[in-house]
């Protein structure tokens, strides 16, 4: 079998999701090549996609990624076209995917969780929106959000109860004010936090206009399911 050596322009990375943005793609962003609402914010200590290692862990630092394209927001780049198997903004792709050689990954993979770009670093430093994101921070911490998924006492999944009501009335608040699109939310605040319950052994149940969460019913779905929703 012929060693590969080049890229083949197979699409392959591209449908394995978004890149994670890095200080040296601000300009892409500054210049419009990337829109807010292009990019996905994965807050710190979410679960993400651990490229060197291969598993779901709790991220050590924000990240901002290209969103995915499809249904239920998909996981194949937003800038990636089916038609011609080829990147939309290729001239001015982001740092990652210029680093990136498929047959040599060593050099993509020193990168991960370095320099990486922040939600604050895309807003006026004066803009409210920050104080708001400041807030949803303190009210639905990451790293908590994550260690409690792990734990098995009904005082932590009262507390994760407690942690996605504040988050859905934190997101829900601020699109009353000043009117938000789905995109700009997810860059904003992230993924809604009941979504981010899949394979966690833990569901949650509409009732009387809220959410309620319970032990799931049915038996977890095997390690690594529903990992296309994450980084």
């Amino acid at each position: 079998m012929t060693e590969t050596t080049r890229c083949r322009q197979c699409g392959t990375c591209c449908r394995n999701g978004g890149p994670a943005l890095n200080q040296d793609d601000l300009a892409l962003v500054r210049q419009g090549y990337i829109r807010h609402d292009q990019l996905l914010t994965i807050r710190q200590g979410e679960m993400g996609h651990n490229p060197a290692t291969g598993r779901l862990e709790p991220v050590p630092v924000e990240l901002l990624k290209i969103r995915g394209q499809g249904k239920g927001g998909g996981w194949t780049c937003l800038f990636f076209a089916e038609e011609s198997n080829g990147c939309t903004i290729y001239a001015h792709r982001p740092t990652t995917c210029r680093i990136l050689e498929c047959w040599q990954p060593e050099a993509l993979l020193a990168t991960i969780y370095h320099n990486t770009l922040r939600r604050a670093d895309l807003i006026n430093a004066n803009d409210p929106i920050l104080a708001e994101i400041a807030r949803h921070e303190q009210a639905c911490p990451g790293q908590e959000f994550t260690g409690l998924l792990a734990d098995t006492n009904q005082n932590s999944l009262a507390r994760l109860s407690e942690m996605v009501r504040a988050d859905l009335a934190i997101r829900g608040e601020v699109a009353q004010k000043i009117g938000l699109s789905l995109e700009i939310e997810f860059f904003l605040f992230g993924r809604p936090l009941f979504k981010q319950l899949t394979g966690s052994g833990i569901e949650y149940v509409e009732e009387n206009g809220g959410i309620r969460l319970q032990r799931a019913t049915s038996p977890r779905p095997p390690v690594g399911e529903g990992s296309k929703d994450m980084a």
